[in-house]
């Protein structure tokens, strides 16, 4: 087993032991016969609005991946890449839907791996983004902090689109942007300053939507919009759970789940998404423990349910099967 591969495993048995950190915690905090009796005593009516609202989600994801690609392969063999990417992320360590959605659009003329690596990238800026900006108004909304830590979290949210903005400028400058990127890099000594010089470079051809007024007005209404079903799946949720949610309440959830599940996790986000939201709904914002917890169980094993449903169909729709995509995954991992 060469270096690399232990590093791996490593890091999938890192995420299991996050993950059962997690579940101890909460079951530390909140009796487990608890949960149950607020299991038993949810809504589930709702839930049929959650799964609607998930796979509208999982529909304008992929018109904005496929715009991103400027909209020239077919929507549907976007649509069914982009779900078997999630359901594999559901159900196996190391992100290697990540990776199973760039080997496949890879393989729709006229997309190239590398473009499809980029526009994938780009979606997690955007995503971040959204969320980096609504967190310190949603903060100020629900009336959690102080008028004085509300003001600040309005400037970080100012900020951010700072930044987005920066990102934009610099799409549009793709040489002078490549040039000071070096210049910075150089004078780093531990970097290798062609590899991210050119990681950088792929980042802004990701953004070149954005180089087009036209284009770039399409994207941001895009990357708003693909959210808008995730509130609804959210609010739904947290009525079924028997919380009484605003729209604050909501979005800070929602932003918890999103920065909480980039921490190194077992498959599925099994445990860090229950923490992370778990702790916002109680210590931040002040919600009933056993409520709380029950919500993250509610909508997590529902979102796994949903994605993985779609990405058996995805794999249908695409003509390839489980194992010959995720061996192909396997591989392009052991080569990087």
């Amino acid at each position: 087993m060469n270096t690399s591969e232990r590093a791996k495993r490593r890091q999938v048995w890192l995420g299991i032991l996050i993950s059962l950190a997690c579940i101890i915690i909460l079951f530390f905090f909140i009796n487990p016969i608890e949960l149950l009796d607020a299991l038993r005593k949810a809504r589930y009516g709702y839930l049929p609005l959650t799964a609607l609202g998930m796979v509208v989600f999982l529909l304008l994801r992929a018109i904005r991946w496929r715009f991103m690609l400027s909209n020239e392969p077919p929507y549907s063999q976007v649509f069914h890449i982009q779900n078997i990417g999630y359901m594999l992320t559901m159900l196996l360590p190391l992100r290697l839907g990540d990776v199973a959605r760039a080997i496949l659009i890879g393989n729709v003329p006229p997309v190239t791996l590398a473009r499809g690596v980029s526009t994938m990238v780009v979606e997690r800026i955007l995503d971040m983004v959204f969320m980096v900006i609504i967190v310190p108004f949603a903060l100020a909304e629900a009336n959690v902090v102080s008028p004085e830590l509300s003001q600040v979290g309005r400037l970080f949210g100012v900020a951010a689109i700072g930044g987005l903005l920066v990102l934009i400028v610099a799409a549009n400058q793709r040489p002078l942007a490549n040039r000071l990127t070096i210049l910075i890099l150089n004078r780093i000594p531990f970097l290798h300053t062609e590899s991210w010089a050119r990681r950088a470079d792929d980042l802004l051809a990701g953004l070149s939507s954005l180089t087009r007024a036209k284009d770039g007005l399409v994207l941001l209404f895009l990357s708003v919009a693909i959210w808008l079903p995730i509130i609804f799946s959210y609010h739904m949720t947290l009525l079924a759970s028997n919380l009484q949610p605003t729209l604050p309440m909501t979005l800070l959830t929602m932003a918890a789940a999103a920065f909480s599940i980039a921490a190194p996790s077992s498959p599925g986000q099994i445990g860090v998404f229950h923490a992370g939201v778990t702790f916002m709904l109680v210590e931040v914002l002040r919600q009933p423990g056993p409520e709380a917890l029950a919500f993250a169980t509610i909508y997590q094993a529902l979102n796994i349910l949903v994605m993985v449903l779609v990405g058996m169909v995805g794999l249908k729709g695409a003509g390839v099967t489980f194992r010959n995509v995720v061996t192909a995954a396997q591989n392009f991992r052991k080569k990087e």
